[in-house]
């Protein structure tokens, strides 16, 4: 009886966990890099603040890179990376997780806004973290207060 109950409870662990790694279920992985994104944009809003220097994000559907502009005015953010913050460390890990509806230049201003590099200060960004064709996470971020949420 003992060897029969054991049995069951190690398939009963096999089917909460293997199981849906085994079958492609994105929803752990799309969360993760759901979080990862919204860590990404709130450093990048805090670093600009704090710094009182833009910080540059550039993003395509599954990186997120940053870099600070070094001096005070308009001009490009160029290859100089936050401290701590290395290229790759908000990128998606897995196959078919995704970003969608993030503009691929936003610029964090020292005054806490968000524009997209024209100039041109954002309203409300929905950005959706999609996995298995599926929306599994939004952030939004809000362009008057720099906002991530």
């Amino acid at each position: 009886m003992v060897e029969l109950i054991t049995v069951m409870v190690l398939i009963g662990v096999l089917a909460a966990f293997a199981v849906p790694r085994l079958m492609g279920d994105s929803a752990t992985g799309a969360a993760l890099f759901g979080d990862q994104v919204a860590s990404g944009l709130r450093m990048a809003q805090k670093s600009a603040v704090a710094r009182r220097r833009t910080v540059c994000v550039t993003t395509t559907a599954t990186t997120l890179t940053l870099r600070v502009r070094t001096a005070v005015g308009n001009g490009s953010c160029g290859n100089v990376q936050l401290q701590g913050i290395t290229d790759g460390l908000y990128d998606s890990k897995e196959a078919g997780i995704v970003m969608n509806g993030a503009p691929p230049l936003l610029l964090f201003r020292p005054d806490g806004t968000i524009d997209d590099g024209n100039g041109v200060r954002l309203g409300r960004v929905d950005i959706a973290i999609k996995g298995a064709d599926a929306i599994r996470r939004t952030i939004t971020l809000d362009g008057g207060t720099g906002y991530v949420h």
